[in-house]
């Protein structure tokens, strides 16, 4: 006979049958294919240092503006795809909504899309502040950092940076003002001299968080830092996350 664990998942899936976390559609993945093919990848021409994607009739430089005129500490970015549509939606249920299976899925996508111009000897997640990652209850840059190490074999050391100050969220913000709320707030708690590091995050907006984990990190001796995050906010896109 079945134990009682077993008919309470039996009469569970009744009253709650899976369903795909983005669409809602019934079925058994957490991530439908419908909403997995919709994602849009981001491929080459790019900013070869912040992973930019780059007008395709544009011929000469490979970096583009900014980075030429205020090159980032970090060596360089990549996103596996543009924010907005099904991707932006995945991820803001993942973020906000509670969704932390997806996870997983977002990271086996992003592994097929992402083509890192070095590999980082371990990963490191963008921390939250404790008292928010005690208010959401996890930190979804660990989760993908994790899943993603899962991904490739890398280890993921989550206690690497520490983030000091409960600033504002960057999404309540203005551009402008993104860089001077995260400056100076991420600290190193281990020595990672001669380290190739991996700083994973979900969306790449501006760069001001991730610049700033990669300062924090070669203050501590990384050799290099490769910013990492499933997707990437372009001009025209949908609204920063």
């Amino acid at each position: 006979m079945p134990v009682l664990s077993d008919i309470m998942d039996g009469v569970l899936s009744l009253l709650f049958p899976p369903r795909c976390a983005v669409c809602n559609t019934l079925q058994e993945q957490v991530l439908c294919d419908a909403c997995r093919t919709a994602f849009v990848p981001i491929g080459e021409p790019l900013c070869r240092q912040c992973g930019l994607p780059l007008d395709p009739k544009a011929t000469g430089d490979e970096h583009c503006a900014e980075c030429r005129t205020t090159p980032p500490d970090f060596d360089a970015a990549r996103a596996a795809g543009l924010y907005r549509g099904a991707l932006r939606t995945a991820i803001h249920h993942f973020k906000y909504a509670g969704a932390q299976a997806l996870a997983a899925p977002l990271a086996a996508w992003a592994r097929t899309h992402l083509v890192l111009p070095f590999t980082p000897e371990l990963l490191c997640p963008v921390p939250l502040h404790k008292q928010r990652e005690a208010l959401r209850g996890y930190n979804q840059s660990g989760l993908l950092a994790e899943a993603l190490g899962q991904e490739w074999g890398i280890p993921c050391a989550s206690g690497i940076l520490t983030r000091t100050a409960n600033t504002p969220p960057q999404m309540q913000l203005p551009a402008a003002q993104r860089k001077h709320n995260v400056h100076g707030v991420f600290v190193a708690n281990l020595d990672v001299t001669g380290r190739v590091v991996g700083v994973v995050d979900d969306v790449y907006t501006t760069g001001a968080t991730l610049n700033e984990c990669a300062r924090a990190l070669k203050r501590s001796g990384a050799a290099r830092v490769l910013a990492i995050t499933i997707a990437r906010v372009t001009l025209g896109g949908d609204a920063d996350p």
